[in-house]
């Protein structure tokens, strides 16, 4: 990414004991009490090691010298831990060992200066950060830090050494092509971990890749727990995500939610932070209760036969489940509790040593077991020959007999392998194509072609159940159409909602754990601040928390308010701290702690000295455009879904909002439904009718964004 200066030496040889152990890093006894900026500088002096350049080329990026003695544009160090306890993490003779690298963006000279996470979760209005904090833990195995360059000209690929290109023979600026490949690397999508923290705080976990994604020793869950112990201990505030993750083709944040009623992200914390189509957290969880509680009785209210595929897959997990599932979201479980156990069963079992499993009838005694069973047995018999009698079949026979339903059940599932008479043994098969567990009595001599113990769908006709279901009740796209009628509009209407619920939050500063520990020797304050002369669509910054010292003054106070500000955010690059509101009274020798003890919050008044224009740009994380948001769903801000500005008022709204389908191109002109109205209104001859609307512009009079990524692009019609 990029080299600090510094002399190369000898690699050594690492010892992976004395390294930090990854899935418990870091402890209790972390020691990092300060807000988010200042931890950030003592975690990387404290763990991190400033990134060697990989040979060839010596560096990266241009050193200092060369790039007009500005320094480079990002800085990386590297934090290397070992995974387990190191027995158990040693593979081909190595230890096991990934490597954590944090990479500091000066934004002012980025080719990025606005966020585009920020813009979509609702921090737009926050000024522009100083520096970023890129966390990224690369795949080794597919990662593009391997893959060298791109010629400029043709495209082709060239190794980092290579400035020349073999094909069309055009020749790259060291300095433009490293910095245009380091870039690159914040954008690999292959990344095991790519987290962002801006300077004050809050952050966006990127991209989470486990083993799915190939990683060869951590999971998904070992990768996201590391990070949120690192938010944790470094006293991040809030951290987005936006989840668009899927699991076996299928959006897991619908899937999930349904299971669990919140998204895999929530295991962590995660919860509601933006909706699009002005969705809001109470109408989120109302979707996942709707959908969630479908009763699975509605699929078997319709008589007739055959049955449908959908009624036997649903009978198949019921036959397979202890309790009955009686809704969606029972079903669903049932499925990934199935798959889950499935690895584990098809490493413990082996067609000769199937067992029976032990306890699986202790509900009932032996006495009240023996004469369900003989009723299973004699209707095995009176089918007779080698036919397969069904679950269903098998359980509607006996029904009248065995009481109550739940011993019938148990029956069913512990009876397989069992000897009767006459040498004869209870049977089992699951049959993929009509979904079911069959049943029949076979000599013992012959018992070994089928199960001894009640037989289960292997993994991947497990994720095929599971996707023919998914599709079937869950995906709006697809769902299969029942009665009632309200009632499937209904869940379809929820899982639409869910699926339009992406981006979710979790609030570390809201944690009692996130203020620094009691301590007579300081003072901590969150503190606001307010600008004299601000403009009229000016938004206050979030408040930073300061931690003064004992004896700290108001003097000391507004040193301190006005060096944060200005180190944090760059419009602030000129703020001077005046005045602390609600204590006017107070003399810049009054002590901090007579008026707001160990912690409280601060207002203080300043202004900014003297104008500079080129900092005008820095005021809001969603760029210097001058754009409106009015859709008729009720969205006011743009929430990275796909919007078309009307070519009359120049306000933006969702294409889906206008009836323009997802995958249908913009038509080549819009005019929106309000702009109609009012040309109608024209042209009856009643007057120019009053602009309510006075700060909106046409669409050609948006300019574009001075940022050379497309900052906005989401807003555009793709």
């Amino acid at each position: 990414m990029v080299v600090n200066e510094r002399p190369l030496k000898r690699a050594k040889r690492r010892v992976t004991a004395d390294l930090c152990d990854f899935l418990t890093f870091p402890d209790d006894g972390a020691g990092l009490d300060g807000p988010f900026r200042a931890n950030i500088r003592a975690f990387l002096a404290r763990h991190g090691r400033p990134a060697a350049p990989p040979p060839p080329p010596p560096a990266i990026l241009p050193h200092p010298s060369a790039a007009g003695g500005d320094g480079p544009r990002m800085l990386t160090w590297r934090v290397a831990f070992r995974v387990g306890d190191g027995c158990a993490g040693y593979c081909d003779g190595q230890a096991a060992e990934v490597e954590l690298d944090v990479v500091e963006e000066d934004v002012p000279r980025s080719k990025s200066i606005y966020c585009d996470q920020c813009r979509v979760v609702g921090w737009s209005d926050h000024p522009v950060c100083g520096k970023r904090y890129h966390f990224i833990i690369r795949n080794d195995k597919n990662s593009m830090s391997r893959s060298g360059i791109t010629c400029t000209r043709c495209g082709t690929l060239l190794s980092l050494s290579n400035l020349r290109c073999y094909s069309c023979n055009c020749e790259m600026k060291a300095d433009d092509t490293f910095e245009d490949w380091a870039y690159l690397q914040l954008e690999d999508s292959t990344h095991l971990l790519h987290g962002i923290v801006h300077a004050n705080g809050f952050g966006h976990l990127l991209r989470v890749n486990g083993r799915e994604g190939g990683s060869k020793y951590l999971t998904g869950c070992d990768i996201l727990s590391f990070w949120d112990r690192l938010c944790q201990m470094l006293h991040v505030r809030k951290v987005s995500v936006m989840d668009i993750s899927k699991k076996h083709g299928m959006d897991y944040r619908l899937l999930h939610a349904v299971t669990a009623g919140h998204p895999w992200y929530g295991n962590w914390g995660y919860k509601f932070g933006a909706g699009s189509f002005a969705l809001t957290a109470e109408s989120y969880h109302k979707a996942v209760d709707t959908l969630s509680k479908v009763p699975l009785s509605i699929f078997f209210s319709r008589g007739g036969h055959p049955r449908t595929p959908l009624q036997n897959t649903i009978g198949l997990y019921r036959s397979l489940s202890d309790q009955q599932p009686v809704t969606v979201r029972d079903l669903f479980r049932c499925v990934l509790h199935q798959l889950h156990e499935a690895p584990e069963r098809a490493r413990h079992e082996s067609p000769a040593g199937k067992k029976p499993v032990a306890g699986v009838l202790c509900a009932w005694t032996r006495d009240g077991l023996q004469p369900a069973e003989e009723v299973i047995v004699k209707v095995l018999r009176a089918v007779g020959g080698s036919r397969w009698v069904t679950w269903r079949a098998l359980r509607g026979a006996a029904c009248y007999a065995i009481e109550p339903p739940g011993l019938l059940d148990r029956c069913l599932r512990g009876v397989v392998g069992k000897t009767v008479g006459d040498g004869m043994v209870v049977t089992a098969r699951y049959n993929a194509e009509t979904k079911a567990i069959e049943y029949r009595l076979e000599a013992a001599d012959d018992h070994q072609s089928s199960a001894q113990c009640l037989p289960r769908p292997s993994a991947d006709h497990l994720i095929h159940d599971l996707k023919f279901l998914y599709d079937a009740l869950l995906n709006p796209a697809t769902m299969q159409p029942y009665k009632p009628s309200a009632l499937r509009e209904s869940a379809l209407s929820s899982a639409v909602k869910l699926l339009d619920c992406k981006q979710f939050i979790r609030h570390y500063d809201e944690s009692v754990s996130y203020l620094p520990p009691p301590n007579p020797s300081a003072t901590a304050l969150w503190c606001h601040v307010k600008l004299v002369d601000h403009p009229e669509d000016y938004t206050a910054p979030p408040p930073e928390l300061l931690v003064l010292p004992a004896g700290a003054t108001i003097a000391d106070l507004k040193l301190q308010v006005t060096k944060t500000f200005q180190e944090t955010y760059l419009i602030f690059q000129r703020f001077q701290a005046e005045t602390l509101l609600d204590h006017e009274e107070a003399s810049d020798v009054t002590p901090v702690e007579s008026l707001f003890g160990s912690y409280g919050a601060a207002r203080v008044r300043g202004r900014f000295l003297g104008i500079d224009q080129s900092l005008g740009q820095f005021r809001k994380e969603r760029g210097v455009d001058n754009w409106i948001v009015d859709c008729v769903c009720g969205a006011k801000d743009d929430d990275g879904e796909r919007m078309m500005a009307c070519d009359a008022c120049g306000v933006w709204q969702h294409t889906r909002c206008a009836g323009v389908d997802d995958f249908e191109e913009v038509p080549a002109r819009f005019v929106c439904k309000k702009c109609v109205g009012i040309r109608k209104y024209r042209g009856r001859g009643f007057g120019r009718p009053k602009n309510d609307r006075p700060n909106g512009r046409c669409k050609d009079e948006i300019g574009p964004s001075l940022t050379s990524v497309g900052t906005h692009k989401k807003r555009y019609a793709d």
